[in-house]
């Protein structure tokens, strides 16, 4: 009798070790995705010696180590309409240059701007923060703020377009990739004042290519606009841990002062002040 025990505890300890070996060899269905580290806060980088020497020579002759290529944007193929009304907008202007701010239908009427401006320009700074559902973009201008779903959402039907637009993500690898739409057509496209339509999508892909770099790469898709999809490309440096970020409201302050382009048009921007509450 005892025998028998003995054997039938054998068994069952035995049984119970290799399912356990078993347990952890076998794969783990839906293990958590590595998620690479992105959150920080981000500016054009600071490269005063690779600025002042650009030529090869120098830079071999300095040792500086090559830099990640500058912000870049293709010269997209435009349709017969939108390249009339960019020529207009842009004349007498240099193409190395943006158009004067009042030009822009954004900042002359005190409006947000859309998710590209804000970013472009060697002190655009923006905060991007990673959550389990969600990625948020902070931006140094105007209080603006991008929400980035993560939770595995689509777009919604019907969608009301917004400044800043619809936005879900996924990560692929390495890279946080970014769709968004439905971005209201009242405002700019970039700082060189690209039209677009309703039709507009714009996939980001952000990554860290260096410790202290990140790279975000646009493609700008507006059929109704652009003949094909093209490309818009920044690279941002890392902040110091606690350097400020900035909390500027040009507009507003601009207004107050009187000095803003839409002081100077109340028929067009303005409201008549309601007259105050008294109690």
């Amino acid at each position: 009798m005892r025998e028998g025990i003995m054997v039938l505890f054998v068994a069952v300890v035995l049984f119970a070790f290799s399912y356990g070996i078993q347990a952890q060899t076998a794969p783990q269905s839906g293990a958590a995705q590595r998620v690479p580290e992105l959150s920080g806060i981000w500016e054009g980088p600071f490269r005063p010696l690779q600025d002042i020497c650009g030529e090869p020579n120098c830079r071999a002759l300095l040792k500086l180590k090559p830099e990640p290529s500058p912000d870049s944007a293709e010269e997209p193929e435009m349709l017969p309409w939108a390249e009339a009304q960019y020529k207009a907008l842009r004349k007498d202007i240099k193409p190395t240059e943006n158009p004067p701010e009042q030009l822009n239908p954004a900042w002359n009427g005190c409006m947000p701007e859309g998710p590209i401006p804000p970013m472009q320009g060697r002190f655009a700074r923006i905060e991007l923060r990673q959550f389990a559902d969600a990625v948020l973009l902070f931006y140094s201008t105007d209080h603006g703020l991008r929400r980035v779903y993560m939770d595995g959402r689509g777009h919604p039907p019907n969608l009301r377009p917004t400044w800043m637009g619809h936005s879900i993500g996924r990560y692929d690898g390495d890279t946080l990739v970014i769709d968004t739409v439905g971005i209201k057509d009242q405002v700019w496209l970039d700082a060189k004042g690209h039209p677009h339509t309703d039709a507009l999508r714009l996939t980001e892909r952000i990554r860290r290519i260096s410790p202290d770099r990140l790279e975000m790469e646009i493609t700008v898709d507006d059929p109704k606009t652009y003949q094909k999809p093209w490309k818009i490309k920044m690279v941002k440096g890392l902040q110091a841990p606690g350097s400020q970020f900035w909390d500027t409201a040009e507009c507003e302050e601009l207004f107050q002062m009187g000095t803003h382009f839409s002081a100077e048009s109340p028929s067009e921007f303005q409201k008549e002040a309601a007259p105050p509450t008294t109690y």
